[in-house]
This record gives structure tokens, sequence and C-alpha cells, in this order.
């Protein structure tokens, strides 16, 4: 980031004079994270790799804020003076955050589930509908598009050998109901989970929340670890998975996720950065993808936790 557009921001956001050339902090799928230090204090500055509403941009700062008064920890996101949260710059647009000081070491899935069950209790109301990318299945053509452009690939291999289970488990994708869509985090995961240098637990990157249900993004985190649900329940968190249709959204987005890296990964106008980014996302969700067999073993470990239930127990959300 140039000094020039540091302290554009600087003055934009009205967060002091510049005290320090920005610095680059972090890459994600969709942007970079530079620290920038000014007279009033340390910022994080999101530079977005793709175009966002300043509509959208709005709504998620709406639910951040929504978060936090319900006690949940995030950085807190900054709005320019005119009250808009993304700046148009060149080569790409930016917003600001609060800078957080990040403790390192491992998120446990306790911690993960009983965020979740604070996030789904605080019941924003969704703007608009579910995005397909979180309630549509891939299709078999696409699939099969699929798996003709990853020929010939590093994946080509492991993408071919379980083509017929994630052509099969779309079959599990239903229709989200309206009345169980909330406004969720949807990238919720140990990433996304840190603990401060204060210890403190922390959630991070609310650019991804909108409407889904909240049984459906719960399935999708007991999908990585069992032991996510036990803490959600204990916790206090509305939602429960008892039906292979909660795992919607995990399908669906593991779908379109397949086939964005397939597609970033062969792509000539990527940066070698993003395409080996993606090479590596292709390894890890080929190696253990959701399948149907995969939900029933996860219903069943479940079906003894909803036989022996163990700590708070909260009502069930519409969607469970």
């Amino acid at each position: 980031m140039l000094r020039d557009t540091a302290e554009r921001v600087a003055r934009e956001y009205e967060l002091g004079a510049v005290t320090a050339a920005p610095v680059y902090a972090a890459r994600g799928e969709l942007g970079l994270i530079w620290r920038l230090d000014t007279e009033r204090g340390s910022w994080a500055v999101k530079e977005s790799l793709i175009e966002v509403a300043e509509e959208d941009a709005d709504a998620d700062v709406r639910f951040q804020h929504a978060a936090a008064e319900a006690g949940i920890v995030l950085p807190a996101p900054i709005r320019d003076r005119r009250g808009r949260v993304i700046l148009r710059a060149r080569p790409h647009d930016l917003r600001v955050y609060a800078w957080a000081d990040l403790a390192a070491g491992e998120i446990t899935a306790a911690q993960l589930g009983a965020a979740a069950a604070r996030i789904h209790r605080v019941r924003h109301a969704a703007r608009g509908q579910v995005s397909p990318w979180f309630a549509a299945p891939l299709g078999r053509a696409a699939w099969h598009e699929v798996a003709r452009i990853s020929r010939g690939q590093e994946w080509a291999g492991a993408l071919d050998a379980c083509l017929a289970d994630l052509i099969a488990v779309e079959d599990v994708v239903r229709p989200p109901d309206p009345a169980d869509v909330t406004t969720c985090h949807r990238d919720l995961n140990e990433e996304n989970l840190r603990m401060s240098t204060g210890g403190v637990l922390t959630v991070l990157d609310w650019e991804n929340c909108g409407p889904a249900v909240p049984a459906q993004e719960l399935a999708a985190l007991v999908a990585r670890d069992g032991e996510v649900y036990r803490a959600y329940v204990e916790a206090g968190g509305p939602a429960r998975v008892t039906r292979p249709e909660h795992f919607s959204m995990r399908v669906a987005v593991q779908a379109h996720l397949l086939e964005f890296y397939a597609r970033r990964a062969t792509g000539g106008q990527e940066s070698e950065e993003s395409r080996s980014r993606a090479r590596a996302r292709l390894r890890d969700m080929l190696a253990a993808p959701l399948t149907k067999e995969r939900i029933s073993a996860i219903l069943e470990g479940l079906r003894d936790h909803h036989a022996h239930p163990v700590g708070h127990h909260a009502q069930p959300d519409r969607g469970a």
C-alpha cells in the first residue's frame, strides 16, 4: 500500500495523522490486510480483491454492531466521515477496522462451538434471500466441467476418485425455509476465531456474513469436528442438527469452493500465489470431502448426544 493511499485512508476515516508506513499483515482468499499506525492508534485496513456493494458492507457492519452489543468480541468496524464503510480506491477497494493484537495458538472445538452459540443467539434479521453459493447444488453438468478443466492437474486423480460421491451428496440439499433464516457469520472456523494477546476470544472476518439457517451453519461446523456440537449445546446455542438436509449449506459451499479453486488454480490470469493457494485448498478438501456416508456417520454420533444430553438445554430453532 502506497503512503499516499494510507494518508487518504487516515483522512477519510478520521484516524489522525499517519505515523509510519503501512505494513503488510496477512492475506485471505478475498483480500489483503495492512496495519496502519496513526496518532490515534493502530488500524487494520482491508484491501478487497472483489468488489463489494456499499449496501452489503453496511449490512455486515450492522450485524457486527449487533454481535458486539451482545458481548461478542470483534475488531470494531470503522465508518468514514460520511458514514460509509467502503472507500473506493485503486487497484482495490478498502475498509477499516480497529487493530486487534492476536496471540499464536490453536483454537479448540469447544471454543468454536461456544462462539457459534453466542453468534446464533443474536438473532439479527436477515437482509434478502440466501445466496445460491450457500443454498444451491452445483449440478451434474457443472461437476463434469470441473473434472474436465482438472485433467492433467495434480488433484485430478483425487477428484476423479470421489466425483460420483460429490455429485450424489447434493441430493441432501434443500431450499432454506425463509422462516428459519437469520443473519449468520457464514465463515466461522478456526482461522477466523483467535485469542487476543490479552486472552480474550475474538471473532474475525465478518464480511461474508448474511442470510443463512443456523442449523445449517452448525452442521457445517460439526462436519469438521463433532465436539463442536457438545460445546454449542452447552453454551445455549438454539439450533440442532438432526437431518441430512441440515448439511445443505455445507454441501453447497463444498461444491462451489471446489469449482472456484479448480478455476483459480488453472486460470491464466491468476497470480502464482493465488494458483498455489488454490492447489493447496483442493488437496485439503479432496482428501476428506463430505459425502452421504460421512453425513450418516455424523448424524449417528449426534443421536447418541441427543439421547444423553449434557449441560444447558436451549429450545431448538425452527431449523432444527
